[in-house]
């Protein structure tokens, strides 16, 4: 009976001492971290009055797509409606900031006039979207006008065009010069003959 105290008093010390381990931790100035979670969208998008064309993929970002969350890609359906779009960022710091709701294509993306905040409470939202502005397109590549033939027109030389005096004499200078180089390689040629 005798070893029952001690087992008692071993094991109070223990918890005291573990009680007071627990609670010798870094004091927390702020709140503890709260869960959140994805918020889902599902709904129809209207572009221009119509059903937008098939294969548009819809995205959802907060702040801007680059700098803080952006959305996998969702197709929309032939009908343009779409279930499930998943808003689901890391950052606990993005609840309660804006989700803008784009449509995208390899040429760029346009934004939808409705807006929403990230409530990130795991939950199905309803989220009718309409765009009026047209879906981006390439640019269009300005085609080369065709160049026009200049047709050859004979004109005369100008009177007193210096250019005009010039010319022959050159030709004259040059046409003399060919014919002494070829008496003189005529002469070369025959001597080395004989």
């Amino acid at each position: 009976m005798r070893l029952f105290p001690q087992i008692l008093l071993s094991w109070v010390l223990l918890l005291l001492v573990g009680f007071g381990i627990i609670g010798a931790g870094p004091s927390q100035n702020d709140r503890p971290p709260q869960p959140f979670f994805q918020d889902f969208f599902s709904g129809t998008v209207i572009l221009q009055g119509a059903v937008p064309p098939v294969g548009t993929r819809l995205i959802a970002c907060i702040n801007d797509c680059k700098s803080g969350f952006e959305s996998e890609p969702y197709v929309l359906k032939l009908d343009g409606t779409f279930d499930q779009l998943e808003v689901n960022p890391k950052s606990e710091g993005l609840v309660g900031h804006t989700i803008s709701f784009y449509l995208v294509n390899r040429f760029g993306r346009i934004k939808a006039l409705e807006e929403r905040p990230y409530i990130g409470v795991f939950d199905f939202y309803e989220q009718n979207l309409t765009f009026n502005e047209p879906m981006p397109a390439p640019s269009p590549t300005p085609t080369p006008a065709p160049t026009p033939v200049p047709t050859p027109t004979a004109s005369l030389p100008i009177a007193g065009d210096p250019v005009v005096t010039i010319l022959p004499k050159s030709a004259v200078i040059l046409g003399i010069f060919g014919v002494v180089l070829g008496g003189v390689l005529l002469l070369i040629a025959r001597r080395n003959a004989t």
